[in-house]
């Protein structure tokens, strides 16, 4: 049974959908555009929702269907709302991204685009969610007392990691039965001291370090909670939580903590390939890797040499933009997307390295040399 979840508005509804319909069919080229056609269809909003959810794929299939949904559902709210509302609309699009930013596997990117769905169909249904304020933390930052408390109030990235962990907390806590309950509460506090302790969470304020450490330790506990909602029934939340992390810091190679999300401001994005590429850990490590590239590569150059690198590096991205598929600005990047990126930031990085060694004219004609991919 697929559980939806609507974040939109300072609450959180579970909405529990039936399984899929005798008229759904998976695994084809035929059934999915069957799909798209019948979304296409619906009349209404929620109509076209309803079936997205009794037919959805759980595959990167659904960052393709679901857009058809949302577009439906916008046309019948979005063009009425205030320049504040808009910002609220979009602000609960992007935390679905960042939720599962960190997870693995194409489920997780259709369970963020099925997130979007809910948003936008939520909107439709509630107007009055839209000039709610967009929470800055899960409590109420009039009653921030300590170092911790004060910094997310007043950074946005932490806000919104808090308000990410807050909301999965609550919904994870509230599926659990009522025995079981004091276990997720008692390891959630101990997480909570740890990481106060481990990241200098009580400095006040807050250092920069701190402050990244502690998003990321945010970020890296709503993608574990995440994953142990649907765990075994035999495994405590507590011994599931502490699997995971495991396993996460035993498979972790490129993430260190405290890591910045991409080499710009994540909390303000300025394109879709930069939405993208925030939506998405390994790609934010990719990019931050060009990078450096980047930053050594122009530390070797004359002044003169340096713009003309600065305008390779423009040109470069425009030709990615063009040829990588970004879909609609917001939307859960596709499988193809993500896949298209990565290469070329792989592939850029690479080229950056090698055409440094060369000398000029050499050097500009291997750097506006742009390719997707590494000739074999």
């Amino acid at each position: 049974m697929w559980k939806s979840i609507v974040t939109a508005g300072l609450a959180i509804m579970v909405v529990s959908f039936a399984p899929a319909q005798d008229e759904c069919h998976f695994g084809s080229p035929e059934a999915f555009d069957a799909l798209e056609k019948a979304l296409t269809q619906e009349k209404s909003c929620q109509a076209a929702a309803k079936k997205m959810h009794n037919c959805a794929w759980g595959s990167s299939a659904d960052t393709q269907l679901a857009p058809i949904v949302i577009s439906k559902c916008e046309k019948t709210f979005f063009p009425k709302l205030s320049a504040v509302a808009k910002e609220h609309y979009e602000d609960e699009m992007q935390l679905c991204a960042y939720e599962f930013a960190k997870a693995q596997g194409t489920i997780s990117m259709s369970a963020a685009a099925l997130c979007q769905l809910d948003v936008a169909t939520n909107f439709a249904a509630h107007s009055e969610i839209a000039e709610q304020p967009i929470a800055r933390a899960s409590f109420e930052c009039d009653k921030a007392a300590t170092a911790l408390e004060k910094a997310i109030c007043s950074d946005r990235r932490l806000g919104h990691a808090d308000v990410m962990l807050g909301r999965v907390y609550r919904r994870f806590l509230s599926s659990l039965p009522k025995e079981r309950k004091s276990d997720l509460i008692d390891a959630q506090k101990q997480w909570l001291k740890d990481v106060v302790r481990d990241c200098g969470g009580s400095e006040s304020p807050l250092s920069s370090a701190a402050r990244n450490c502690v998003a990321n330790e945010f970020e890296n506990r709503f993608t574990d909670l995440d994953t142990c909602f649907d765990s075994p029934e035999q495994q405590s939340a507590a011994e599931c939580l502490r699997d995971t992390a495991s396993m996460r810091q035993e498979d972790s190679t490129s993430e260190a903590n405290g890591k910045a999300r991409a080499s710009f401001d994540c909390e303000q994005p300025k394109s879709s390939l930069q939405l993208t590429i925030c939506a998405d850990a390994g790609l934010g490590q990719k990019d931050i890797e060009l990078s450096e590239a980047y930053d050594h590569a122009s530390e070797a150059l004359t002044q003169h040499e340096r713009g003309d690198l600065a305008e390779s590096q423009k040109e470069w991205v425009e030709y990615v933009e063009n040829l990588c598929p970004m879909g609609a600005t917001g939307g859960i990047p596709p499988l193809l997307t993500r896949s298209c990126i990565r290469t070329a930031f792989a592939t850029r990085t690479a080229q950056l390295q090698d055409c440094i060694a060369e000398r000029e004219p050499k050097r500009s004609q291997c750097l506006n040399d742009f390719r997707l991919f590494v000739e074999q």
